[in-house]
């Protein structure tokens, strides 16, 4: 006797292949919308731990974070850093953000170093004590809006102290 298929079982395997393609197409469907937007939310996060690695090392060197210097003033964009020798100045703008250093004799510290990061949301808090700052605590997250709403991914907050070394 000869082994083969029966009517019912080849009658169920068709029935169900247009459901398994149905779902599998929705599977592929969000893997081809979803990859690119995490993969520029990695990248953007990733630039943005690039930019606190500076900025922790500018306050670790920091002596003072005043609040105007030099006809600067620090506010929720912008961030003055009062190091030995130097001022270092953060500046939040729409889509980047920007350090320069403000007084060095050093061609290579007057040039700006800009980090894009269009989706990032950058806040920070100087914290006192006596009019003396001690400490500069970061908010930061990646904003975007998915199904018409706005979410918040890759969150964090950092602490950083000065003269911490």
């Amino acid at each position: 006797m000869r082994k083969a298929f029966t009517l019912v079982e080849l009658l169920i395997v068709i029935a169900t292949i247009p459901i398994f393609m149905v779902l599998m197409s929705r599977l592929f469907g969000s893997l081809l919308t979803e990859t690119p937007r995490i993969w520029k939310n990695v990248q953007q996060n990733s630039t943005m731990i690039h930019m606190l690695t500076q900025m922790q090392n500018d306050i670790d060197n920091a002596t003072d974070l005043p609040v105007l210097e030099d006809g600067f003033i620090t506010d929720s964009n912008h961030l003055l850093i009062q190091q030995k020798d130097i001022l270092v100045a953060y500046e939040i703008s729409e889509e980047q953000i920007v350090r320069r250093v403000l007084s060095s004799n050093d061609e290579q510290d007057n040039e700006p170093r800009i980090w894009k990061i269009p989706d990032a949301k950058i806040t920070w808090n100087v914290l006192r004590k006596d009019n003396q700052a001690y400490a500069l605590e970061v908010h930061n997250h990646i904003e975007y809006e998915i199904h018409g709403r706005f979410e918040e991914k890759m969150a964090n907050t950092h602490l950083y102290f000065i003269g911490a070394l």
